[in-house]
């Protein structure tokens, strides 16, 4: 919970519970609550931006300022004169003050209910996120390589990508809501450490490659990714070197009110850009697998790097979101993988495993063939297993996700850890149905 809005709230719960006394018995210092209360909105619109749940306090806000500039001179209050019109006005008052006071309980309640969301990890070690650029070289594009890590060092908490400025400017970009609408961000809670080395050098992690659909970040899946850190694997995300960012620029009171006002003109802007992602989905993209593996080789190869032989390479597997044709079996061959799980698509007809395949999927299993099994649930979208989950539960209200508490989104974790244990450690003959428990709303078939 963020404390200036935190105190905005209270504040204005207050002054709405000296409103249910008559005026001529309520304390004349209380109705300075309003101002003490839009000091505090200011405090943290200046401090911690603006969330979707502070809107509708902030309308009652000003419907308060509204009304008590106009009375200030009779708000010392004298006795009510006695008459049936009087007494009218006196029941009409208190049923008015009344209301308001319950709209101030329940913007409290919004806001407790929907708080900057601290996600547990099921894990014991502590992860921590990286990010290497490689220029390009001859006809090699360039790489930026994103990792997720179980890591020791530094302790300090690491502020999640989404906390950062850069992040929120190519949210805007992409047709999110204007910067200052996503600043509250920066106070988002963390399970990041700023790390530097493995959680225990000298032993060899297994590592997860990743593959997302084009023009799209798989920082979006961090909380999956960091959950698998937690677990002592290493995650990879190669993507090509992002184009820099337009010049900012410069303040202007006409740009300023714009970006403020946009949200109001556009609703829709708070589901961005996770609301066309999640219609739009497209192919899941293989074609920065290879080069994702050769820079980590390059690094885990380095003395003095934190993953200098750090990395289990008989260990390895591919997480990918997206439907479409898998990587071909001698693709995966040579890669050296050794398990695949897809989310959000389902195998093409005549698919053959090549390995340990998971499939995650939304509506009416079908029936898998050997090395593979389907993990179905009644819908699945992107933001069940995005970050959005957790970050947007208005998405709810779009068929985006299936509960505005994340859901499955916890337990889709838990199956996706212990997939990855199975197909890199099982040497007991079950079957990966046979060693993880069954959850409500959740299938396991295969074989």
């Amino acid at each position: 919970m963020r404390f200036a809005e935190l105190a905005f709230l209270l504040l204005l719960l207050l002054y709405h519970a000296f409103l249910l006394a008559p005026r001529h018995r309520r304390p004349f210092a209380a109705n300075y609550l309003v101002f003490l209360a839009g000091m505090a909105l200011a405090w943290s619109l200046a401090m911690e931006g603006l969330r979707w749940q502070t809107l509708p306090p902030l309308v009652l806000l000003l419907v308060d300022l509204a009304l008590l500039f106009p009375t200030f001179v009779t708000l010392r209050g004298r006795l009510p004169r006695p008459g049936f019109w009087s007494g009218l006005a006196g029941v009409t008052r208190t049923v008015v003050a009344s209301a308001a006071f319950l709209l101030a309980v329940a913007f409290v309640v919004l806001a407790v209910a929907f708080p900057l969301p601290k996600v547990e990890l099921t894990g014991g070690l502590a992860p921590s996120y990286r990010v290497v650029r490689f220029p390009p070289a001859g006809e090699v594009p360039g790489l930026e390589l994103r990792l997720w890590y179980p890591a020791s060092g530094d302790s300090r908490p690491e502020p999640r990508a989404d906390s950062k400025p850069e992040t929120w400017r190519r949210t805007h970009i992409d047709g999110g809501p204007a910067v200052f609408w996503q600043s509250y961000l920066e106070h988002l809670p963390t399970s990041l450490v700023r790390g530097g080395k493995l959680a225990s050098p000298g032993t060899r992690y297994p590592i997860v490659f990743v593959a997302v659909p084009r023009n799209q970040n798989p920082d979006d899946f961090a909380y999956v990714f960091e959950d698998l850190a937690s677990r002592g694997f290493v995650v990879a995300a190669g993507l090509p070197l992002p184009s820099a960012l337009p010049p900012q620029e410069p303040f202007s009171w006409g740009s300023a009110v714009e970006d403020l006002a946009e949200p109001f003109h556009n609703p829709s802007l708070w589901l961005e850009p996770d609301l066309t992602l999640g219609r739009s989905e497209g192919p899941a993209d293989y074609r920065w697998v290879a080069q994702t593996q050769a820079a980590v080789r390059q690094l885990a190869s380095e003395p003095g790097d934190a993953l200098f032989s750090g990395i289990d390479w008989g260990r390895q597997g591919l997480w990918v979101w997206g439907y479409g044709t898998p990587l071909a079996p001698a693709d995966q061959a040579a890669l050296g993988l050794r398990c695949v799980l897809h989310a959000g698509g389902r195998p093409p007809a005549g698919h053959v495993p090549a390995g340990p395949e998971l499939w995650i999927f939304g509506g009416a299993g079908a029936k898998p063939v050997a090395n593979q099994w389907f993990l179905t649930l009644p819908r699945l979208n992107r933001a069940d297993l995005s970050d959005a989950a957790y970050l947007k539960p208005a998405l709810v209200f779009y068929g985006l996700k299936s509960q505005a508490d994340a859901g499955l989104h916890g337990a889709l974790r838990q199956y996706q850890a212990a997939f990855f244990q199975y197909a890199f450690w099982s040497s007991s003959g079950a079957a990966f149905s046979q060693t993880v428990p069954e959850i409500q709303g959740l299938v396991l078939s295969g074989n």
